[in-house]
């Protein structure tokens, strides 16, 4: 199994190889700017860093790493540990990015992803990591529970799906979900009745307080 290549000082930009010995007589704002590109600038890092621990303690990254070998990708790590697999070829699953332990991949070129336009995409599947971190292999069975649910309540495998609406749909390329009739039916509560419960609930409520009134009511006159 190759490494993944990673982003070490000879790929750099110059700026970001000189910031372990800065110039004395650099302005304190660039030399902020520069620390900015250091790795483990990322505010999420350390973060990340123990997500990926995780998820290579629990088995899921290194499958992550066996599938992106199988598919013949490119892969590219990131600061935090996480590895970008890209030129995936296999046909399935057909989403353009899936992430499997600590590992995203995607069709495109790792380069592609990992461009500040697509941040957003990048942190949508991070998050997908932290619950591969949480769950380990379990992870597989539940997102596929989560799929049939959204799928029955929603017509889509993803907008209704709990893990995608954690990891967030707008970031994650997803809009907002529309209900199909029955689940929309289903989940409508008539106006006026938050906090109280619907006009079935109250009717079950106030028959149930009748009976027991009257049962009261009957043990007294045995008595």
């Amino acid at each position: 199994m190759s490494r993944p290549a990673v982003l070490g000082p000879e790929a750099r930009p110059e700026a970001v190889r000189r910031l372990a010995a800065p110039d004395p007589g650099a302005r304190p704002e660039a030399v902020s700017r520069l620390a900015a590109l250091a790795p483990g600038a990322h505010p999420g890092a350390v973060r990340q860093r123990t997500r990926t621990t995780l998820t290579w303690l629990n088995g899921t990254t290194p499958a992550g790493l066996a599938l992106a070998v199988l598919a013949r990708t490119t892969r590219r790590r990131t600061p935090d540990g996480l590895v970008v697999a890209g030129g995936y070829r296999l046909p399935v699953p057909r989403q353009r990015c899936f992430t499997v332990g600590s590992v995203v991949l995607t069709r495109r070129p790792p380069e592609w992803l990992l461009h500040p336009d697509r941040a957003d995409l990048l942190d949508h599947e991070r998050r997908h990591t932290g619950q591969y971190a949480l769950l380990g292999p379990l992870f597989w069975p539940a997102y596929w529970l989560a799929c049939a649910w959204s799928y029955a309540l929603t017509g889509t495998y993803g907008c209704g799906n709990v893990f995608e609406r954690r990891a967030g749909l707008t970031a994650g390329g997803y809009p907002e979900p529309t209900l199909r009739p029955w689940a929309a039916t289903l989940l409508r509560r008539p106006p006026g009745t938050a906090g109280r419960g619907s006009a079935g609930e109250r009717t079950v409520r106030d028959r149930a307080a009748s009976w027991s009134r009257r049962r009261r009511r009957g043990t007294r006159a045995a008595r």
